[in-house]
């Protein structure tokens, strides 16, 4: 996998290698509590995390949310998380951060948003316009993780995000009359400036908070397609930050290109109806150009694999960018459109130069040149449409394990851990994505 242009850090990193200092990179294991409520076959909660744990530095639990009205933190999921639970004693909030006992190393945090706060998504920038709100959200925020016993807070900002064609940034469900008030007109930020000033404010405020909790660590995470040179000084949040989570997967999914099935996760740009943003190594150096701290840009990939329909036949090789019907349909356990978790995936994988029609196996295709990833395919076959899928694998994981360390970055996170084959259902191995990792760190 190509690295970033040449610098000092890399050179300064060759050296300490050579006098034996190596530096400690970070793994950072994504989980969603939700995982817990899936069929008992892909069920993952605290008892199937434990297994896993001695492989991860951070363990980040996802979601918290936002209250639109009062600007304070909270639960998405208050009876998973909370006390009242009726599915986990004492509530999923406790009885992950009771992990500790068991695993000191871990460093567990709460995460805020996430792409997983759906009501009236607009309120993220609310909450930044105001000095109050921003005060409301911290201090609350930092009670929550002092309440449940997090040792912080990893921030993943719903930002607008940038569309496929416009390069313009929206929400799919924008309300215009509050759009207005937060400086969105015709789905743009119009408040750009202000807004990159106000989440620094936000996230000194946070870490201010969480230092006085006893609390105190704070991550950022960076979701898919938001512009980073419009809301991110990292110069100005490098003293408040203790790492960020760029997430780089996502470049390509079925619902920004529903008629074209792509990579979602390439290394590189290779032109092929591709936009020359959309690639790992060109986030990388835009975000490093930006005065992102190397040795705390962690680099997010994805457990899931994201899905196409076919519906005819344009390239028996399954070579892309294909052809596609938009999002193909839910898997068993998952059951959402567009997305296969990597245990829906890799039983059903089969080594062949041939397309495959046969409705329950996938012909899979790696990368030789290990710079786009690995894709899998079912041609369409009378009347059953095909399936085109790009996903995140053992090798691929480690091929981009191998590009955070050689760089000298601060690591690699896996979003998320219950997508992983935490059951072993491919062949008997747990977790192989995030095992794979390990082997390079």
């Amino acid at each position: 996998m190509p690295g970033v242009r040449p610098s000092c850090a890399i050179l300064l990193y060759g050296l300490l290698t050579v006098l034996g200092v190596t530096q400690a990179f970070r793994t950072v294991c994504y989980y969603d509590g939700k995982a817990l409520w899936r069929k008992d076959v892909v069920k993952v909660g605290v008892d199937e995390l434990k297994p896993i744990l001695n492989n991860c530095t951070h363990l980040v639990y996802g979601y918290a949310g936002i209250d639109h009205e009062k600007f304070t933190a909270k639960s998405l999921n208050p009876k998973l998380d909370l006390p009242e639970s009726k599915d986990v004693k004492g509530g999923n909030f406790k009885s992950i951060t009771s992990l500790k006992t068991e695993f000191p190393h871990l460093t567990i945090l709460l995460s805020v948003g996430g792409d997983a706060d759906y009501e009236k998504p607009e309120k993220y920038l609310d909450t930044l316009n105001k000095p109050y709100s921003r005060t409301e959200f911290a201090s609350t925020v930092s009670e929550m993780a002092k309440a449940y016993g997090f040792d912080g807070i990893d921030l993943a900002w719903q930002f607008p995000v940038i569309t496929e064609k416009k390069e313009k940034y929206s929400w799919s469900s924008i309300v215009h009359k509050i759009a207005k008030t937060v400086g969105i007109s015709g789905n743009i930020d119009t408040k750009e400036a202000e807004h990159k000033e106000q989440f620094t404010a936000l996230v000194r405020e946070v870490k201010g908070v969480l230092n006085a909790n006893n609390c105190s660590y704070l991550s950022v995470s960076i979701l898919p397609h938001v512009n980073i040179t419009a809301y991110f000084d990292f110069p100005g949040l490098q003293k408040y930050v203790d790492h960020y989570t760029l997430m780089v997967y996502d470049f390509r999914n079925p619902f920004r290109v529903p008629n074209l099935a792509d990579h979602a996760s390439p290394s590189v740009f290779v032109y092929a109806d591709r936009v020359v943003e959309q690639n790992i190594e060109w986030r990388v150096n835009k975000t490093l150009e930006l005065g992102i701290e190397r040795n705390k840009m962690v680099l997010g990939i994805a457990t899931f694999g994201r899905t196409w329909k076919l519906d005819a036949i344009t390239d028996k090789t399954g070579t892309p960018p294909l052809k596609a019907d938009g999002p193909a349909d839910a898997g068993t356990y998952t059951k959402t459109e567009g997305l296969l978790a990597y245990y829906e995936i890799c039983p059903h994988l089969v080594e062949s130069t041939q397309a495959v029609t046969s409705l329950t196996m996938f012909s899979r295709n790696p990368d030789s040149k290990k710079i786009l990833g690995t894709y899998a395919f079912r041609l369409p076959n009378h009347n059953d449409k095909g399936i085109w899928i790009s996903f995140e694998e053992p090798e691929t994981a480690k091929q981009k394990a191998t590009y955070v360390k050689s760089n000298n970055f601060g690591g690699l996170a896996l979003l998320d851990l219950s997508m992983d084959d935490a059951r072993g259902l491919c062949n008997g191995n747990k977790y192989p994505i995030l095992k794979a990792v390990k082997t390079v760190f």
